[in-house]
């Protein structure tokens, strides 16, 4: 590994990225406390039980980010890796945050038979489902346009603004403007 210690992130980047594990190994030794600070971040929002699980969610950001990188966009790698780790952390949250809270999204009476069987099934659901879930949300997203219904779904499935744009053939500004669009619909139907 010291043949690599001279070489610069972008450079161990590329060769990782086209198979060298030992450059990944000293690329990665070189970003592991970034990587464990970021995890111990994110971590501390839902205690110390998913502290792990955050360390590999930045891991397999730092991982994506290595395979991505492409030096001819002028952003240095540490830059780059940085966002793909607050990325596939911030998806790993909002896949988190939705399965702790499936059983709040439940609107079911609790005092039917089948309530039980409802709220344990929910957490087993896609969050696109949790979204259309109850009478609530089912106005809300039956009042979003199809554009915005096709935002939501694409977000709720992990894709970046970036990727969802790609795959609606728009721009990140108009996923981002129907985003926007979505949450104050959601803020005035919390006010009726």
């Amino acid at each position: 590994m010291n043949s690599f210690s001279a070489k610069s992130d972008a450079e161990l980047a590329a060769m990782a990225s086209h198979g060298d594990q030992e450059a990944f190994a000293c690329l990665y030794d070189r970003y592991r406390a970034m990587i464990f600070a970021k995890a111990r971040e994110a971590g501390k929002r839902f205690g110390c039980d998913v502290i792990e699980d955050m360390a590999q969610e930045a891991g397999i950001g730092f991982l994506k980010a290595v395979r991505s990188f492409d030096p001819s966009k002028n952003v240095g790698f540490r830059t780059y890796a940085l966002v793909c780790i607050d990325h596939n952390l911030a998806t790993s949250v909002r896949n988190y945050l939705s399965q702790r809270n499936a059983i709040l999204n439940c609107h079911s009476q609790l005092d039917s038979p089948e309530a039980g069987e409802r709220a344990a099934l929910s957490i087993d659901q896609d969050p696109e489902g949790l979204v259309l879930e109850g009478e609530s949300q089912s106005a809300v997203f039956s009042s979003l346009s199809n554009f915005e219904q096709e935002v939501v779904k694409l977000r709720f499935k992990g894709l970046s603004y970036e990727e969802t744009a790609k795959a609606l053939g728009v721009s990140v500004k108009s996923v981002d403007n129907a985003i926007q669009r979505v949450r104050h619909k959601i803020k005035a139907s919390r006010k009726d």
